[in-house]
């Protein structure tokens, strides 16, 4: 009995320990783009959490990694928030006067953009979080070859190899698909009405052979 309780204050310190630690990391601002693929489009969600204790995030800047020039950017509406794009380099979005992200809170700001590269395996994108008190932290360090996490790491988005995506060959499967059902569909009709009708057909010549049979011949 004493074994078991040793073994569950254990486990439960080793989790309670795990949260610890994993906390600060879930606390740093990051990107998610699961549709992203090599030269194609896709949606970047960055998260923005509030880490200070007195003050609110007030601005959010993504630069754009140098030589990526995207043909298409553009943010989703956002209440309460400015946006100022600088062609090909980056985005702002500024809190008007009163909104912003409190302590202890976190926002999600959305772009979208394509085509996507294609000579890269992932696209860092560095960001800057600007506070109410006029501090500002700059999420900018790439994560080393290790995967050891740095203090403030850039987020990055992986990218997918275009054959890897295949939206455009499910979708062209999909529709051969259906093609073919459709055409199945329409021969299995064709030749289901002239079935039937030949065995309606069949069926009203034997029961005329069968009352002439039983009617027999005319005196």
């Amino acid at each position: 009995m004493n074994k078991t309780v040793l073994r569950s204050g254990m486990l439960a310190g080793a989790a309670a320990l795990a949260l610890v630690t994993a906390a600060p990391a879930s606390a740093h601002v990051g990107v998610d783009a699961p549709d992203a693929a090599k030269g194609g489009w896709s949606t970047l969600s960055f998260r923005v959490p509030t880490e200070s204790d007195t003050a609110s995030t007030t601005a959010l800047t993504v630069t754009f990694p140098e030589g990526t020039d995207f043909e298409y950017v553009a943010t989703r509406t956002k209440p309460g928030w400015t946006v100022s794009k600088v062609d090909g380099t980056s985005v702002t979005w500024t809190a008007e006067k009163g909104n912003g992200i409190a302590p202890g809170e976190f926002d999600v700001f959305d772009l979208r953009v394509g085509p996507l590269p294609t000579d890269v395996d992932t696209l860092e994108l560095p960001a800057t979080q600007t506070y109410s008190d006029g501090t500002s932290v700059a999420w900018d360090q790439p994560t080393p070859e290790n995967g050891e996490e740095p203090d403030r790491p850039a987020p990055v988005v992986t990218l997918a190899d275009a054959s890897e995506d295949g939206h455009g060959a499910h979708g062209a499967d999909a529709a051969e698909g259906d093609d073919e059902v459709a055409e199945s569909e329409d021969s299995g009709g064709v030749d289901g009405w002239l079935v039937g009708g030949i065995a309606v057909l069949a069926l009203a010549v034997g029961a005329l052979a069968t009352a002439l049979v039983r009617r027999g011949p005319r005196s």
